[in-house]
């Protein structure tokens, strides 16, 4: 087997350069999410939203979410965002579809989950809960899945996960 050699006088570093920041730039999302100071949300710099770091149920405890990932119906995920305290006098609420699809890491070859691990670590690759919004009863929600990035409709029985939102401030 023959090595074969760079041209253009380019050393071993400068490919392994050119190497790294091509797979920095097909990561993707990496650079537009800023995690808060505690840990605890991250905002995206494309949106301006702030989400939750870790899914509800857990927390996030300085290295990692800690605790039991909770699952709900529609119903009770709607009461269970609208009991928690605002973050920086913003409420959080349900994410919509949209915003919730804006988190699908789409990039090619990426393992799932289909997110970005470093911003949302531990996200399981499951569907997470999204409203409808225009809508104000407990059956019309959509799924969106970290498994496969696709959006589902749902009539909100079953369980799911949950991602809360807020607008930035």
């Amino acid at each position: 087997m023959r090595t074969l050699q760079p041209k253009f006088g380019l050393g071993r570093s400068a490919v392994a350069l050119l190497v790294g920041l091509a797979a920095a730039a097909g990561a993707g999302a990496q650079g537009r999410f800023t995690v808060s100071a505690d840990g605890a949300e991250v905002t995206d710099t494309s949106t301006k939203l702030v989400w939750r770091r870790c899914i509800e149920g857990t927390h996030w405890d300085g290295k990692a979410c800690a605790g039991k990932a909770m699952k709900f119906r529609y119903a009770e995920a709607k009461r269970h965002a609208a009991g928690l305290p605002k973050g920086s006098g913003q409420p959080w609420s349900i994410p919509t579809r949209t915003e919730l699809a804006s988190l699908v890491d789409r990039t090619p070859k990426k393992k799932r989950p289909l997110i970005d691990n470093a911003a949302f670590p531990q996200t399981p690759a499951l569907q997470f809960w999204a409203s409808r919004p225009g809508t104000d009863d407990n059956l019309n929600a959509w799924l969106v899945s970290f498994a496969n990035g696709k959006v589902y409709g749902n009539m909100g029985e079953a369980r799911f996960p949950l991602r809360l939102v807020r607008p930035a401030p």
